[in-house]
């Protein structure tokens, strides 16, 4: 009974004293990927250009709202006073404005779509190879998007790192 319990004992002491030593040896750090992309140089630049390119298709967007609407109103001042053909004309044009506003807004939604996934693509690709390079350089055993951490001490983000290396490589 004796030699059980300090058997239990002893692997109780190396299952602890193993798991110490491998943390030990551990080093894991965390990066805040929405903070690289929002705070980052290359992340405010792609951001501008996004809103830009943005801006440009809501100002073709709105014109065709405004047209929409002038020919909406126009059609119910002259409503009354149009024959049915007349009327019928104006309501199927009127439809047909509708269907290319729907068009070209999809098609904008669309453009702005491939064109933000093609700088988040950019920007990702950058900070993935600072991530592998500072977790060889600094011996890290794993760096986590902090989406995936639940907690951790501060002293392992490296997030602000990775932004002003990001910042120095694209100077």
């Amino acid at each position: 009974m004796k030699r059980l319990l300090l058997l239990v004992l002893v692997s109780v002491f190396v299952v602890f004293t193993a798991g110490k030593v491998f943390a030990s040896d551990s080093k894991i750090g965390f990066v805040d990927i929405q903070k690289v992309f929002t705070e980052s140089e290359q992340g405010k630049k792609a951001k501008e250009t996004l809103d830009s390119y943005v801006k440009s298709h809501q100002v073709k967007i709105d014109e065709k709202e405004k047209a929409i609407e002038k020919a909406k109103e126009e059609l119910e001042k002259k409503s009354s006073v149009l024959s049915e053909d007349a009327k019928k004309k104006k309501q199927d044009d009127l439809q047909s404005m509708v269907r290319e506003y729907k068009r070209l807004a999809s098609e904008a939604q669309d453009e702005v779509r491939k064109r933000e996934q093609e700088i988040t693509k950019d920007i990702f690709k950058s900070v993935k190879e600072l991530v592998l390079t500072i977790g060889k350089e600094e011996k890290y055993s794993a760096i986590l998007d902090n989406s995936m951490v639940i907690y951790s001490d501060s002293a392992a983000d490296i997030t602000d790192k990775i932004i002003k290396k990001l910042n120095e490589k694209k100077k």
